[in-house]
């Protein structure tokens, strides 16, 4: 997972990042499967030094592929937003990426208090047709759980 970058706007932390290379050929196979695959972020605040994040802030990116339209379909949870009639190249650029996340207030940050986002990723098991249990799919995928953390920052590098 890409350093995740932190912007400032309206009064909020913004984060961004993006999971490369975490395709296997056998995930591009279950992407096609017609199965509702959901990817899990959560976007944790640290202060540094601490072992217990501040807040965690959770949310997913549904996937879905149709085969009457021979497309799929991403549902982003955070933006309340479907983007639809992608191909699976589209689908890879844009399933494993957080963009502009809005996480917090900049009235939850302390002044001279040194905090860092870590943004960690995950997918979880699916029930597939004619199989008994549910597939695991973080065996499938080429980073199991990725997770990154961003560089050190203050309340003042955002210019409050």
């Amino acid at each position: 997972m890409n350093i995740p970058e932190l912007q400032y706007k309206n009064d909020y932390v913004l984060v961004s990042t993006m999971i490369e290379n975490c395709y296997t050929e056998e995930l591009d196979q279950i992407f096609y499967s017609g199965n509702l695959i959901p990817m899990y972020f959560s976007v944790e605040l640290y202060q540094e030094g601490e072992k217990k994040p501040d807040s965690t802030y959770t949310f997913y990116h549904s996937l879905q592929y149709s085969p009457i339209g021979n497309d799929f379909a991403i549902y982003f949870s955070e933006q309340d937003k479907i983007i639809s009639s992608l191909n699976i190249n589209q689908v890879k650029q844009l399933l494993p990426r957080v963009t502009k996340y809005q996480v917090t207030s900049a009235n939850n940050i302390n002044d001279n208090i040194n905090y860092y986002f870590k943004v960690t990723a995950w997918l979880d098991k699916i029930q597939l047709e004619g199989m008994d249990e549910k597939l695991n799919l973080l065996y499938y995928w080429n980073s199991i759980k990725p997770n990154s953390k961003s560089d050190i920052f203050t309340k003042s590098d955002f210019q409050i």
